[in-house]
């Protein structure tokens, strides 16, 4: 098996909002799949019960609901992939940057 080495020149901003874009979403997903079953597990052990006699004894009429923990979720969640969104295009001038100053990364291809 022959190896050879190649180094990685330039990644394209665009490429780079693409991918991280697209795993952004996949990652929201899963967080909003784990919320979800995460709430149940706590439901099912009683604690959501718990926090809503707590709230109902210090005067608060709302309780802690689905709907309410997976609005928190969504809302944290999107503004976590809108920002690993932004900030992988800027990694990748970032790395153009670097690029210039100190050589590329290199990678060992085997066939």
């Amino acid at each position: 098996m022959a190896a050879r080495t190649v180094t990685v020149t330039r990644v394209s901003p665009l490429s780079a909002f693409k991918v991280g874009g697209s795993l952004a979403l996949v990652g929201l997903a899963a967080w909003l799949i784990m919320v979800a079953l995460l709430y149940a597990a706590m439901g099912q052990a009683g604690i959501w019960e718990s926090a809503n006699s707590l709230i109902g004894g210090v005067g608060g009429e709302r309780g802690v609901t689905f709907g309410l923990v997976m609005s928190v979720a969504v809302l944290m969640g999107s503004i976590f992939a809108i920002l690993l969104a932004i900030l992988a295009p800027l990694a990748a001038l970032v790395y153009n940057a670097v690029h210039k100053l100190m050589g590329g990364l290199e990678v060992e291809l085997r066939d």
